[in-house]
């Protein structure tokens, strides 16, 4: 193979480095054996200072080249059978790798690569080496669960065997505006039939390749058909009348067949960075073995292209790498194992089932960001598979396809759809929808939890399953997040910690002051173990959020060898405070060794301006250089964002313009131009005229009167005769500008009148000339200072009493002077500043009231003790009857009572102590009405209270009278109750009842009487009326009932066909007829003797006979037994 010019250099470079090398001692302080030599290799030494290059790499990368280059890890066959390594040396040892600056690939012999590494590292030429030994990938298994059914996933109908409506992606809202258009998919896996009919619609064939076979045909061999049920679940061509339909059925399909040959750390990393600004998401469906005992890593060349997709894929905006999270759940496998699937770069996707719960193969972990439907509880995915006779099933489709391979591209599909709503999301921004949209499932499962942010988060379904149509309406109008930023806090030295065989937990914290909205958490360890399946492992953070890490299960394997953990548990917490780490050995017999870890913690800046000064912290940081938590960097009382896009000043200098004032006083105080030495350009700098002449650095300073003075040296800028050093004169005016006016004159006094002449010219504005200025006989100094008068006014005498205005306090009376009698007027008769005061503790009236009182306030005459002539003195008036004493108080009824003391003046009949009636008035005057009055004095009892009729033929009519009027009963508003046996009948004044007619369907009390034969009763009717004050009184009868029932009629045989016959019926006739009679006749007289005894008791009419027509009525013996009246129920309830 011919070389190039530039591999030639290398080639050469190579050479001569091999060169020198062979020439270097064999040993340093001391011999090395060929057999320490080749277990040493080069590893990355734990120095920072050690490895520059390899430590400024992210700290995925720099770990995972910590992890790979350990060499213990590879057995003696794998070294042997390695000829590549990768190289880490700032010089050109060897084929530059993608993405990794000084990074090499080395084409070197197994025998003489540990050996020479070892001492190239040494020498300081490498800082460390990896071999690239050839790792086997498989798809991610696909569970063989009896599948029925068709798209469930994306529509769930409840078509499968007990299925849930609604467990599925709910993406045909999303489909009517959004199918992914103009996206590309990468489908890595073990290639993809691109001529198949459903999948070749848009198809990118620029854009696949094989690097298995190292050419643009990605076509998989007829047993390796995962690639394309993938592909099918991502972007099956729909509408097309055939087949499937993809969850973004008019996005762009690109195979990129890797897996389904060995794969390297170059391999693996050139296929995730294989064209990374055409296609958009890289749809990852496999990974490490899930048997619950691998702990695999991505080489740092696949690191870094994750990092590179991230950060430069799409234009910038970033690929989206979609990871399946794994199907080791029955092998208690756990995602946070897979290297790929817990980066922070990928989307980690676990499946459940159409019933919405975890499906019996997907793995928990921390990592896990969402849930997607897939195969389980006898349920699979249908799908494409390669056509005619290869792949899962003989045919173009298969409907077995499942596993976290189908989960993972259904969520490719929608971030698809996601993608086509807003062209312009990044990777991240499709991390945050999907986190704030997804549904939660599975509701009732103990695994959900709210984290301190307050998002639901589970350790088996990551944030929930992914929710098509929410995604995409959030997605429309979605604001990209902020630059990311990171925590890293760098190797946390646990001093070689004990962890203790089966026994408490050993922890560590550390203080975060940083304040960062957290998206990812990663926490890399070093452990060592001899069967790190024991080991339970938990990051707590500030908010209490546990992430587990890893569980207990059953690996024996060793250590957890710079292995990185990462959880989105965390999202949106706030990053300030203790974290804090825990592990825990739960299994027997072996202990371990904590020796370090890390936390790295990415996200956005909860304030991303934390000084509030408009400028971005990071701004402040990288361009202005400014404090990004002091809003006013150079304290000139300008804070950065206003001196930087206001006001165009220097944000780190006090004084930009350097005149001697700060920014924040030119800006804010003086109005002067912080860039501007001379702002009003008259020759002096802003700072002399502010700080030194107090001028005004806007106006130009001029001498406008040419006295040789500037105006603020000049006290009058425009009269030459005032200037410093001018004579004074009493003026009013300072001529000599020190400050003061007319001094000099301030003692002075002309006229000798005992004021100043300063005081008379600026004061009083009297004569300083002349004593008395108003010339009324009195100096102004007098009048100033002993009258307290106007000196110049003219001070009279009015009302000639021999007193000024000033000495009299009214000096329009001759009356009042100082010289009066006081009297009691309301005046002030002898101006001694009191009124009255003379009579102050006088009472001649004797009527208990001072005289001041009665004249001031009470206004009754002071010398007359009952000024109303009623009787009752003034005083008695005031303080005993608390009435007016200048109004009679009179009896006006002649009762003997005055008004105040009785409730009616008006009616003779109405005072206190009169006997009360009952009439609802308050007699007595006792506030209260009719009490204590005995109201059945005033009943009229009716004649008889025992009562007895005949029910079937008499009308009950009762009544009550009282010996009141009318009027008066009308104003005692009298309401009668009617009751019998309890129960109320009636609410009328008086009781009427008809007779009852017992042929008829009769209820209540007329039924209970129907029932009856003969006399039953007395029943109490009870009667009680109550008046409007609450008064009441009751009047009880006995009624008796008499009912009778005729007999039936008995028909008569008709025998006048035998002679013989007839005549015995006839005499038969008339003996019965004869007997009729005499019976009818006894009824009768017992019923006349009856009829007298209950007349001469009641004097109530007796009940009319029954009818006598055509029947006799029974004998009277048979109602000498009849019953007492029966206790009937409360007929207001019963019959109501």
């Amino acid at each position: 193979m011919e070389l190039a010019g530039g591999s030639r250099m290398r080639v050469f470079a190579l050479v001569t480095i091999l060169m020198i090398a062979s020439m270097a001692p064999m040993a340093v302080n001391g011999e090395v054996s060929e057999n320490d030599s080749q277990k040493l290799g080069a590893p990355l030494s734990e120095n920072w200072d050690d490895a520059p290059l390899t430590y400024g790499f992210s700290a995925a990368v720099r770990s995972a080249f910590a992890r790979v280059s350990d060499l213990s890890q590879y057995s003696e066959i794998q070294l042997e059978q390695t000829t590549q390594w990768i190289v880490v040396s700032q010089y050109p040892v060897g084929e530059s790798v993608r993405d990794l600056d000084n990074v090499w690939t080395v084409d070197i012999d197994s025998n003489t690569a540990i050996e020479l590494f070892s001492e190239w590292q040494d020498d300081g030429f490498i800082e460390t080496a990896y071999p690239l030994v050839e790792k086997t990938m498989n798809p991610k298994w696909t569970p063989d669960d009896s599948l029925y059914g068709d798209q469930w996933h994306l529509e769930n109908t409840g078509q499968t065997n007990g299925g849930v409506i609604g467990e599925d992606v709910n993406i045909t809202g999303a489909w009517n505006n959004y199918r992914g258009s103009g996206v590309v998919i990468g489908i890595v896996d073990d290639g993809l039939d691109w001529n198949h009919a459903d999948l070749d619609n848009y198809y990118a064939d620029t854009l696949d390749y094989d690097f298995c076979g190292n050419d643009g045909d990605p076509t998989p061999s007829s047993n390796n058909g995962h690639g394309t049920s993938a592909a099918g679940v991502a972007a099956a061509a729909g509408n097309n009348s055939i087949g499937v339909s993809g969850a973004a059925p008019l996005a762009s399909l690109a195979g990129l067949q890797l897996i389904s040959c060995s794969t390297t750390d170059t391999r693996e990393g050139n296929a995730l960075s294989h064209e990374r600004q055409s296609i958009d998401i890289y749809s990852n469906s496999w990974g490490p073995s899930d048997n619950g005992r691998t702990v695999e890593a991505p080489g740092p060349l696949m690191l870094a292209a994750f990092e590179n997709d991230v950060s430069q894929g799409r234009g910038g905006l970033g690929n989206v790498i979609t990871w399946a999270a794994g199907n080791g759940l029955d092998d208690d496998d756990n995602s946070n194992y897979d290297g790929y699937a817990n980066s922070r770069h990928t989307i980690a996707v676990t499946a459940v089932t159409h019933k919405g719960e975890q499906s019996w193969y997907a793995e928990p972990g921390a990592n896990i960001l969402v849930a997607a439907p897939s195969d389980g509880d006898g349920e699979g995915i249908t799908t494409t598979d390669i056509e005619g006779s290869g792949g899962y099933e003989n045919g173009d489709y298969t409907d077995g396809f499942g596993g976290t391979s189908s989960a993972t591209p259904l969520a490719s599909g929608v971030i698809a759809l996601m993608m086509d709503a807003n062209p312009n999301l990044a990777y991240r921004d499709i991390q945050h929808i999907l986190v704030q949209t997804c549904r939660k499932n599975d509701a009732s499962d103990s695994s959900w939890s709210t984290n301190g942010a307050g998002h639901l988060v589970s350790h088996k379904y990551g944030f929930g399953v992914v929710d098509a149509s929410a995604a995409v309406n959030l997605a429309l109008n979605w604001n990209n997040v902020d630059e990311e930023i990171s925590y890293l806090s760098g190797n946390l030295d646990m001093n070689d910690l004990n962890i203790p065989d089966n026994s408490n937990a050993v922890t560590d914290t550390i203080s975060v002051t940083e304040s960062i909205k957290v998206e990812h958490v990663e926490v890399i360890v070093d452990i060592s173990h001899d069967y790190r399946g024991d080991l339970e492992i938990i990051l707590t953070s500030p908010q209490g959020t546990q992430n587990i890490l890893s569980e207990k299960h059953g690996d024996s394997g060793n250590n957890w060898n710079n292995w990185m953990f990462t959880s989105v548990h965390s999202w949106d917490e706030d990053s300030t405070g203790t974290w804090t780490i825990s592990v825990q050995d739960q299994g027997n017999e072996d202990d371990g060794t904590f020796h370090d870890w890390e936390l790295n913690i990415y996200g956005t800046e909860l304030n991303p301006d934390r000084d509030g000064d408009n400028l971005t912290n990071s701004d402040e940081t990288e361009v202005y250089g400014t404090d990004p938590d002091d809003i006013d960097t150079d304290d000139d009382q300008v804070n950065d964002g206003l001196e930087i896009q206001v006001y165009g000043t220097d944000p780190l200098d006090t004084d930009t313009d350097g005149d001697g004032l700060d920014d924040g006083r030119e800006i804010f105080v003086n109005g002067t131009n912080p860039l501007l030495t001379d702002t009003d350009g008259d020759g002096l700098s802003d700072g002399q005229e502010v700080i030194i002449f107090g001028t005004n650095p806007l106006v130009p300073d001029l001498d406008e009167d040419e006295d040789s003075y500037y105006w603020f040296q000049d006290c009058n800028d425009s009269d030459a005769s005032i200037h410093p050093g001018a004579t004074e004169i009493l003026n009013g005016i300072d001529e000599n500008c020190d400050g003061q006016w007319d001094e000099g004159f301030n003692s002075s006094d002309t006229d000798f009148d005992g004021l100043t002449d300063f005081g008379e010219y600026h004061f009083f504005n009297t004569d300083l000339n002349l004593q008395d200025t108003d010339g009324d006989m009195l100096s102004d100094g007098d009048e100033v200072l002993v009258y307290l008068s106007n000196p110049l006014v003219y001070d009279n005498d009015t009302d000639q009493d021999g007193y000024y205005w000033f000495q009299d306090c009214n000096d329009t009376n001759d009356q009042i002077n100082p010289d009066m009698i006081e009297l009691l007027d309301g005046i002030d008769n002898n101006c001694s500043g009191q009124i009255d005061e003379d009579f102050i503790g006088l009472d001649r009236d004797q009527d208990g009231l001072p005289d001041l009182e009665e004249f001031n306030i009470i206004n009754t005459d002071p010398l007359d003790n009952d000024t109303d002539n009623d009787g009752l003195s003034d005083g008695e008036e005031i303080f005993n009857t608390a009435t007016n004493p200048l109004v009679p108080d009179l009896d006006e009824d002649g009762d003997g009572f005055r008004w105040f003391e009785e409730c009616n003046d008006e009616d003779i009949n109405i005072y206190p102590g009169a006997i009360e009636l009952w009439n609802g008035i308050d007699d007595d005057c006792d506030e209260q009405i009719d009490d204590g009055v005995n109201r059945y004095q005033y009943l009229i009892a009716p004649n008889s209270s025992e009562i007895t009729l005949n029910s079937t033929s008499e009308k009950l009519q009762l009544s009550i009278d009282f010996n009141l009027s009318n009027s008066i009963k009308q104003d005692l508003g009298l309401e009668y109750i009617w009751k019998r046996n309890g129960a109320t009948i009636s609410q009328q004044e008086i009781l009427n009842q008809e007779p009852i007619d017992c042929s008829k369907n009769n209820t209540g009390f007329s039924a209970v009487l129907c029932a009856q034969n003969g006399t039953v009763g007395p029943y109490p009717i009870l009667v009680v009326i109550t008046d409007i004050n609450g008064g009441q009184i009751s009047y009880s009868w006995n009624v008796s009932y008499f009912v009778w029932h005729a007999p039936e009629p008995v028909e008569k045989e008709d025998n006048s066909g035998d002679l013989d016959g007839g005549s015995k019926s006839l005499n038969e006739l008339e003996m019965g007829t004869i007997a009729s009679i005499i019976a009818g006749s006894v009824v009768i007289v017992l019923l006349v003797v009856l009829l007298l005894v209950r007349q001469g008791r009641s004097g109530v009419k007796p009940p009319k006979q029954p009818p006598t027509g055509g029947f006799n009525p029974p004998p009277p013996s048979q109602f000498s037994n009849v019953r007492s009246a029966p206790i009937l129920p409360d007929l207001n309830n019963k019959w109501k």
